[in-house]
């Protein structure tokens, strides 16, 4: 096999043996071959031994990734050659009989992911159940989509996510935005789960333009840095799950299991085009009924919700606009989607009044609107048209319009004798 050897006097003796999958190389405790120096990133970069060479992708680290002196973002290292991440310098070398190195994401999970593969104990004999065949019955087979920058990620969570649905579930993986949208374009995916911190585009952003090109679809996002901001970005912009990536087996079971049920769970409620039912319609059946659910409004430009909560209206928003203005913009639309989904609480409470006022205040500007246009309109109609142009004439043929009383050559002579 092969290793990786760390050259710097400061570090010295610190190398790591090489397996066939992708390892993670970093600061941080969590990566494979740890370099704990200023100048490496807590997840600098991935690699993977491939025949006599070494693939190397930069994992958006702060001091860079270089071959042969060039910053790279992927790249390949031959045997013998120089790898620089940020001031630490290593060497790709040969290793004779040596044990290769894990090619986990995590220490900890290295020992750890063989209890999580395990099966459970049998349960006590019990009397077996009377099974029942059904014509033509067949179990639905998940696809599940992951994107993160980090192949080894993909490569150990998409393979533990495999294992643990006993065939459930056809994962898919993407380590760019563009991928994933090529995939979700080829495919009929039913979960998508996103890593906050990707290159050239966000999982945030990417976020967005799936939930406006495929609005149908359950959304988690994954990210190692978790923090309150983050969440809010998330659940705001439309993702169902936000979690922390796990750094041992439990976790990674744990994660499986919540990702399982999002994806296995059947949304109550309906769904419908504006085009067919007014919102308005939709928005006096919830409260009518008292219900708490949360309306999901979106069209090809625009995205919305509605928050209502035991038959009141508390919270709207629609790009930047909140409250009563959100509302009556929403409710101004004249084609989209809806979906009613489970209540969970506002950002915030923006509305105090009833939601009979809210419908018709929203009836009464949409009246307005509709008055100004047809007021141009009739202006419009009103309002003469320009005079046209002259016509352009020609001259008058002689003879015509020309009446000849006297010839000129050289004296004047009236025509028929007269002066």
């Amino acid at each position: 096999m092969a290793r990786l050897v760390v050259i710097n006097k400061s570090l010295a003796n610190s190398a790591h043996e090489l397996g066939g999958n992708w390892t993670t190389v970093g600061r941080a405790d969590g990566n494979a071959f740890q370099i704990v120096e200023g100048s490496v990133s807590g997840r600098h970069c991935e690699v993977r031994v491939q025949g006599e060479e070494l693939q190397v992708r930069d994992l958006i680290s702060t001091n860079g990734t270089f071959i042969g002196g060039q910053k790279i973002s992927e790249g390949v290292v031959k045997l013998g050659q120089m790898l620089r991440l940020g001031d630490v310098e290593l060497r790709f070398e040969a290793s004779a009989g040596a044990t290769p190195g894990t090619a986990f994401n995590s220490k900890m999970l290295a020992t750890n992911v063989a209890a999580a593969l395990a099966p459970a104990p049998p349960p006590a004999p019990a009397k077996p159940p009377v099974a029942v065949a059904v014509a033509g019955a067949a179990e639905k087979k998940f696809q599940v989509l992951f994107v993160d920058d980090s192949m080894a990620f993909l490569e150990l969570f998409g393979g533990l996510c495999t294992e643990f649905a006993k065939g459930s579930w056809l994962v898919h993986t993407a380590t760019s935005a563009d991928r994933a949208l090529a995939v979700l374009a080829e495919q009929s995916v039913d979960l998508v789960v996103l890593d906050v911190a990707m290159p050239m585009l966000d999982g945030l952003q990417l976020l967005g333009i799936i939930n406006r090109r495929h609005p149908g679809i359950k959304i988690a996002v994954m990210t190692g840095i978790a923090t309150e901001t983050k969440r809010a970005d998330a659940l705001t912009n439309g993702a169902e799950l936000f979690l922390e990536k796990p750094v041992n087996a439990d976790g990674m079971r744990a994660v499986f299991n919540m990702l399982s049920d999002l994806v296995s769970w059947h949304r109550e409620g309906f769904t419908g085009a504006l085009r067919h039912v007014g919102l308005t319609e939709v928005v006096q059946m919830e409260c009518n009924g008292r219900h708490s659910s949360v309306l999901e409004i979106r069209n090809s430009d625009l995205r919305g919700q509605i928050y209502i909560e035991a038959g009141v209206v508390t919270h709207a928003a629609i790009g930047p606009l909140t409250g009563e203005r959100a509302f009556s913009r929403l409710l101004s639309l004249k084609g989209g989607e809806f979906e009613v989904k489970p209540f969970k609480a506002p950002p915030q409470r923006t509305i105090e009044n009833r939601w009979e006022f809210l419908l018709m205040d929203a009836a009464r500007a949409a009246d307005e609107e509709t008055g100004m246009i047809r007021k141009a309109d009739v202006a419009a109609a009103a309002t003469p048209a320009p005079p046209a142009p002259p016509e352009k004439t020609e001259h008058a043929a002689l003879g015509d319009d020309i009446v000849v009383v006297a010839t000129y050559d050289g004296k004047w002579k009236p025509e028929n004798g007269k002066k």
